[in-house]
């Protein structure tokens, strides 16, 4: 599974900041599929609501267990079962009130025609400079910026090579260990080798001292930030703005170098993922990740339909994304 991350990380900086894009992701694809073809299966009894719910996950773990561990908590252990074909979608199985089962792209259309939901495993965020920050800002956001202004924070690039190491080691991957845990995503020395050669690297000043920052790429009239942090991941930068003012500064500079959209990364599918939100309130749009991996989800019972309207999920279909909350696929 380390090889199979390893060879996906190398494909993230060609297929969203190349002219290459569509062929880096029909290999991502093809390089999937052999994975997509049967899965193990997973039997479990979970509750939601007082109700006991059956479920079942077919496929590889790290694709099912984020969504039924986000509907039902923490799950008991699984009882192992036979490996099933992931190609065609069957029948549930009799007695069974939710599926989870693993699905390559190439194939999810037919999940989607038979019934079933289909969840990316991640979306992206995207919007149109000329209406970010957005015209009529939340109270919230209106509050941040008003913060940011007042810390009178300044953008400053930076191209050395000690830069990007300083970037790395004191910003990104502190933030990303204080917020996220053991289950921080901490980007390569290739794929931060990759960043520093095709993209630009700027910090955010307070008072002459580099206080956060965030890396750029370009393709056309698109910029994508792929990583931001703040000095440390300290608590109290982040209370004074930073990560607001990297945005604000972001946006900025990008409008000023003609830019006309940015790409500002991916999210989990859930609606209440926090940095779901966040993106959100800067007035960005979900879209579908063109690498995202894809499950396909049967639901058959009341109980099972009241864990999405308890946890909403973006889902795939024939036009795009649309929000699930238990009702109607």
């Amino acid at each position: 599974m380390r090889s199979a991350a390893a060879i996906e990380e190398r494909l993230l900086v060609p297929a969203y900041s190349s002219r290459w894009s569509s062929l880096t992701v029909a290999a991502h694809r093809m390089l999937a599929y052999p994975l997509q073809l049967r899965g193990p299966v997973r039997r479990r009894r979970v509750e939601v609501g007082g109700q006991e719910v059956s479920l079942l996950e077919i496929g590889r773990a790290k694709l099912t267990e984020p969504i039924c561990t986000r509907l039902f908590g923490e799950l008991p252990p699984p009882e192992i079962e036979t490996s099933r074909s992931l190609r065609h979608p069957a029948e549930a199985p009799g007695g069974t009130d939710l599926v989870v089962a693993e699905v390559h792209r190439w194939v999810a259309t037919r999940f989607r025609r038979a019934g079933w939901v289909v969840v990316p495993d991640r979306v992206r965020w995207q919007g149109e400079l000329s209406a970010l920050p957005p015209p009529v800002p939340s109270h919230s956001l209106k509050d941040d910026l008003r913060k940011v202004r007042s810390r009178g924070y300044t953008l400053e690039h930076a191209t050395g090579a000690g830069d990007w190491e300083e970037f790395a080691t004191t910003m990104v991957v502190p933030q990303a260990q204080a917020r996220f845990g053991s289950e921080a995503w901490i980007p390569s020395p290739y794929l931060l080798r990759q960043f520093s050669e095709r993209g630009r690297l700027h910090f955010v000043i307070r008072d002459g001292v580099r206080v956060g920052g965030f890396c750029s790429l370009r393709r056309g009239e698109t910029v994508w930030l792929p990583l931001t942090g703040v000095r440390h991941g300290s608590p109290e930068l982040l209370r004074d703005g930073v990560s607001i003012a990297a945005y604000a500064l972001a946006f900025e500079w990008a409008k000023s170098q003609g830019c006309a959209r940015v790409d500002l990364g991916r999210t989990s599918p859930f609606l209440h993922d926090g940095v779901q939100q966040y993106k959100r309130k800067w007035g960005l749009d979900p879209r579908p990740d063109p690498l995202a991996h894809l499950t396909a989800v049967w639901i058959r019972s009341h109980a099972a339909q009241l864990a999405f309207a308890r946890e909403p999920v973006l889902i795939e279909r024939e036009a795009g994304l649309w929000l699930y909350a238990g009702a109607g696929r």
